[in-house]
């Protein structure tokens, strides 16, 4: 056996005193047959820790990134994009199944030491990018078609990189996406509950949403205070009017009060009160008893005057 890598000289990292892996020049050996290093194994070689400034809580098994992608039933014959590759674990099983990986990864401390630690095939390309700045029409074009998004993401942005997305809802095919636990709870709420707000409307006009796995604190390395859960969100290649995503914040801004009391921070009392009759809604209703669909026939009906107080 030898070892496959190389350090170079001018190393922007440490070196580790051991190879973080071995790859083997037995032809019977390939890139499928081999497993994935450990978190502790692959920081502590390289002399690192997780930043939590960075949110950073990786996966710990390659059995469980093997089942997210065979849970996500994506089918293998065009390129994905990970948002936060992180330690690579999630990447090494996307390449299990994908031609081609574009893997952005925002640390570069990360973004240094991710290809030391396997030997990965031509079609893993590591970027660095914030997730909440890159240019998707751009990868769009790139990849000549919708995008095909995962990601074990940081709980910190999950609301922020959401919202981004929906507003720009074309551009997407799924997204496969780790989030905090309560975060997913609030995506697939329906309406009636405390936990139904924005991205459950969001997410039901705009997606066909499903929980895939919830994950214990025990799958990552450092463990998280709270659960984790996978969310599929296939895109239905649809875009709401961007009064919408107005219309929701006030509506939802002070949860406490009437729908028609938020709202007339934005329209006219009378035009509110003509489209609440419309839709057979009573004037004492609260946002979180009015289901999607509503939600976007309001939008439809109240900017249609653009009249915005």
């Amino acid at each position: 056996m030898r070892p496959w890598w190389r350090w170079p000289d001018t190393s922007p990292i440490k070196t580790p005193a051991r190879p973080v892996w071995i790859w083997t020049s037995m032809p019977e050996v390939s890139f499928r047959a081999l497993s994935y290093p450990s978190p502790r194994e692959i920081l502590s070689a390289f002399g690192l820790s997780a930043r939590k400034s960075l949110g950073q809580h990786f996966l710990r098994r390659p059995e469980t990134a093997l089942r997210l992608v065979e849970a996500a039933g994506v089918s293998g014959e065009r390129p994905v994009v990970e948002l936060g590759a992180g330690l690579g674990l999630l990447t090494w099983a996307l390449a299990r199944r994908f031609p081609r990986v574009i893997a952005y990864e925002l640390d570069e401390r990360l973004l240094a030491l991710l290809p030391r630690v396997y030997p990965w095939p031509e079609g893993v390309e590591f970027r660095k990018g914030d997730i909440l700045r890159l240019d998707y029409a751009a990868l769009f074009r790139e990849l000549s078609g919708p995008l095909r998004l995962f990601g074990n993401l940081p709980y910190y942005l999950s609301s922020r990189l959401l919202f981004r997305l929906y507003q720009e809802a074309p551009l997407f095919e799924v997204c496969v996406f780790m989030f905090q636990k309560e975060v997913v709870d609030r995506l697939l709420a329906p309406p009636g509950g405390r936990t139904y707000g924005i991205l459950s409307v969001l997410t039901a006009l705009l997606t066909r949403a499903e929980r895939l796995l919830v994950l214990p604190p025990a799958e990552f390395y450092p463990p998280p205070e709270v659960s984790s859960a996978v969310v599929k969100l296939e895109f239905l290649g649809k875009e709401v009017p961007s009064g919408l995503f107005r219309l929701l914040k006030a509506a939802f801004g002070r949860r406490r009060k009437k729908l028609l009391r938020n709202l007339e921070t934005l329209y006219p009392r009378e035009r509110i009160i003509r489209a609440f009759e419309e839709l057979g809604l009573s004037e004492k209703v609260r946002a979180e008893a009015v289901a999607p669909e509503i939600f976007l026939e309001l939008a439809l009906r109240l900017e249609a005057g653009k009249t915005i107080q």
